[in-house]
């Protein structure tokens, strides 16, 4: 195995049981996932996620296939009323998984961990100078993010 992959397991290892429960929520047997049409494995696949966030943390995010969930009898549904970001353009990449029961649960762990290999954590710093960045440049504007978040990068 090489240091690399390594470096990565260990990462993998220490993410934070509130790093997963905090960002996907269940409500009404529906987890919130946001959907990447292109992976580029920039901050810019995170843009709806951090934008609702209350302040700048380290992001953990997986990159999972819809074939998986296909496989395992997950059913996806796009959801933008449900989506947590300001920016009416990515209320269309928020869907739900949903897992009604205890199955349902261990069906979507099974994803996750056949997943791990496409993790990819973006640093609290990463996520400010982004959110900094987008301020500056217009894209979001005070009034569209939280009051906590705006105190925490400007």
């Amino acid at each position: 195995m090489s240091t690399d992959t390594k470096k990565a397991l260990e990462e993998i290892k220490s993410v934070k049981a509130d790093a997963i429960t905090n960002c996907i929520k269940t409500t009404g047997n529906k987890l919130s996932l946001w959907k990447v049409e292109e992976k580029k494995d920039s901050i810019e696949d995170i843009v709806p996620l951090i934008i609702g966030f209350e302040r700048p943390d380290t992001c953990d995010i997986i990159y999972i296939s819809d074939q998986m969930f296909l496989e395992e009898g997950i059913a996806l549904e796009q959801s933008s009323e449900d989506a947590n970001t300001p920016l009416d353009e990515l209320k269309q990449y928020h869907y739900n998984a949903v897992v009604n029961d205890y199955e349902g649960l261990g069906k979507f762990a099974k994803i996750v961990l056949k997943s791990l290999n496409n993790h990819k954590r973006f640093k609290g710093k990463e996520v400010k100078t982004k959110l900094q960045d987008m301020l500056s440049n217009h894209e979001i504007e005070k009034e569209m993010i939280s009051d906590k978040l705006y105190q925490k990068i400007s």
